[in-house]
């Protein structure tokens, strides 16, 4: 019986595994661990019962939207620990850096194909990591489209399959019950199994081997946006992941529900960047917290990292529309389309909002922390992007700037997560409120009054212009 749900298995029309294959490939993509990875296992599965090494291979491309050395370092930093864990469950993984468009066109004008068109063109059966937004399903199509081997997507994204879900969900309320009906048919421990076929197999490359000293100079290598840094504090790998996970339960879990929306106060999980990046699965966070609670602080952390998140998912899943304003809600836009006709405060340009150059010393602040430290917390999320409906001309421009600022600074950004928070700044997931000039009956939030729910003036000085 198989480990993996039909539910989280995403395939086109393909024929049985190839019978003259050499291997299984898993093409690991967004699950970037070795625990909880769905594609992983059933790429073992099968390649167990095919009788056939499993390799995993794991490549970086250079022209990536917004690649820059953040993102990229993230990465890179995420393989040195991926080459160890591989290694301790006797799996052979490899990873590819292509640095410039030169390395493509050089493997074109000699007639040989990427290394991954070649190991899938070799393999029986190709497993790859389900994620519903990106660059990953046009990836994917145009893997299907040059190869015939059969290739499976599997989802490791959620605790409860995207597929599960019949239908978008406008709000918490009704999708908050079907996903803890869920839980307990999705939510378990899963052992991994281990590959009984354990010849190595040979690669058209030679896989990169990250070391923490030498990151810079690979990054510094390659064709990207070095315009933007690593961040400040956020390392990447399982291991800190982990190592973050760990410290949230010990300080912060046990006073999550009073104190998570403060922003000076270290009791939110952080774990944002490594779920986006797949470094820590969510189902190993929520069991974990479980086990740690207590129950009352547990109940709204597994409220915050389960419904919201899952919503967003199963937003992103079902409308292909969710990077416009097309997919916020009929009445939201329609409030926002009116209020296109009141004057805003002030008009700022791109560049004075992506330097941190507005007249609001809390919204400088909070930008500069996405320019610094690549993560923002998520109270000053919605501040900072219910500000940017009023100081745009429309929410069409608006929700342009949130994405790009997003995508390009934050760890997270580029998630389906993200896309659920943005649009919530336009009425997605929410109701109508008192009306106001510019955003009608759309949820309004004042930065004057954070000063009344937390220490503004230490937050403004602990990312103030001076730590850039």
């Amino acid at each position: 019986m198989t480990i993996v749900a039909d539910l989280r298995i995403h395939a086109a029309e393909q024929p049985p595994p190839r019978t003259n294959g050499e291997l299984v490939l898993y093409w690991m993509q967004t699950t970037q661990r070795v625990q909880y990875n769905f594609a992983l296992e059933f790429a073992i599965e099968q390649a167990n019962q095919l009788r056939l090494p499993v390799l995993v291979y794991h490549g970086l491309r250079h022209d990536y939207p917004w690649a820059s050395d953040r993102i990229h370092t993230f990465i890179l930093e995420t393989v040195g620990d991926l080459y160890h864990d591989f290694e301790a469950r006797g799996i052979q993984y490899v990873f590819y850096l292509e640095r410039t468009g030169d390395d493509a066109d050089a493997r074109r004008g000699a007639g040989k194909p990427s290394p991954l068109v070649d190991l899938a063109r070799r393999a029986a059966l190709v497993t790859t990591d389900f994620f519903p937004t990106f660059i990953v399903p046009r990836q994917i199509k145009a893997l299907r489209a040059k190869v015939n081997t059969p290739i499976l997507a599997v989802d490791s994204a959620t605790v409860v399959p995207m597929k599960y879900f019949e239908r978008e969900h406008a709000t918490a309320v009704g999708f908050r019950p079907r996903l803890m009906a869920a839980l307990p048919e999705f939510l378990r421990p899963l052992e991994g199994a281990e590959p009984r076929i354990g010849r190595k197999v040979e690669v058209p490359f030679e896989p990169t081997t990250p070391t923490h000293d030498g990151i810079p100079a690979l990054v510094a290598s390659c064709d990207i946006d070095h315009n933007v840094p690593p961040a400040r504090t956020l390392r990447g790998g399982p291991g800190a992941a982990r190592r973050r996970l760990d410290h949230f339960i010990e300080s912060g879990l046990p006073r999550y529900e009073e104190d998570r929306g403060d922003p000076n106060e270290d009791a939110t999980s952080m774990l944002s960047p490594y779920l986006h990046f797949g470094n820590i699965s969510p189902h190993e966070v929520v069991l974990r917290a479980r086990e740690a609670g207590p129950p009352a602080q547990f109940a709204k952390f597994q409220d915050e990292l389960l419904t919201w998140r899952e919503i967003s998912h199963n937003f992103v899943y079902h409308n292909r529309l969710h990077r416009t304003v097309d997919s916020i809600p009929g009445w939201a836009r329609e409030e926002l389309r009116k209020g296109e006709a009141d004057p805003r405060p002030v008009i700022y340009s791109e560049e004075e909002m992506e330097l941190g150059q507005t007249g609001d010393e809390l919204w400088n602040a909070a930008q500069r922390a996405y320019l610094i430290d690549g993560w923002m917390h998520n109270s000053l999320r919605m501040l900072w992007g219910k500000a940017v409906l009023q100081w745009t001309p429309h929410a069409q421009e608006a929700l342009r700037v949130l994405e790009h600022f997003n995508n390009k600074y934050s760890l997270d950004g580029r998630d389906p997560n993200s896309y659920g928070g943005i649009h919530w700044i336009f009425g997605k997931f929410d109701r109508p409120f008192y009306r106001r000039p510019i955003y009608g009956t759309v949820r309004y939030q004042s930065l004057k009054a954070a000063a009344k729910k937390f220490d503004v003036a230490r937050y403004v000085m602990r990312h103030s212009a001076t730590a850039i």
